[in-house]
């Protein structure tokens, strides 16, 4: 088996290693797909730090009195990062030392009929599975090209806080 991704993909991997195949996981970024890393874990991460802030603000309500007196985005950020890197690191060491699977830290090619070149190498396998997960998509808008915009991969790991912004969210919805 041959699994391309290392984020949802590692269901199939890891089932089909437990099976006893021999499998092959592709991936060039980080472990843990889109989800652990420029989604669902960082973006929760840093608005959780804005909930804390914003509970202390309101602390009047429950007869507390409170007050910000300093917050400190690279603490915030930089948590949010040392989290994520650090569970990415974890799962790729876990697959690397996992009986039947074998990782390959590149970018995966079709070069023919179940035939993927990695690296220098080409490998081949039965059951191909393409789990490459999702990257952002910049759309066409007449301008967009003469001002900085940053995509939520980048926005999730600012150095610096924004002093304002804009946001601009395309996606689809299924019935």
């Amino acid at each position: 088996v041959i699994v391309v991704g290392a984020g949802s993909g590692l269901e199939i991997s890891s089932y089909a290693a437990e099976q006893g195949l021999g499998v092959a996981v592709v991936e060039q970024g980080p472990f843990g797909g889109t989800c652990l890393n420029r989604g669902c874990i960082p973006s929760k991460m840093l608005i959780h730090s804005a909930d804390v802030a914003e509970t202390i603000k309101q602390s009047h309500l429950f007869g507390i009195t409170a007050k910000i007196t300093k917050t400190e985005w690279n603490k915030i950020v930089n948590r949010a990062n040392k989290f994520v890197d650090g569970e990415a690191r974890q799962i790729e060491h876990g697959n690397k030392h996992t009986k039947n699977i074998t990782v390959y830290k590149t970018t995966a090619k079709f070069t023919g009929h179940k035939l993927i070149q990695v690296g220098k190498e080409t490998i081949t396998a039965d059951k191909i599975f393409i789990a490459a997960g999702t990257r952002p998509s910049i759309p066409q808008i007449k301008g967009l090209d003469k001002v900085r915009f940053i995509t939520s991969d980048e926005a999730l790991r600012l150095k610096k806080q924004p002093k304002d912004k804009a946001v601009l969210a395309i996606g689809t919805i299924e019935n």
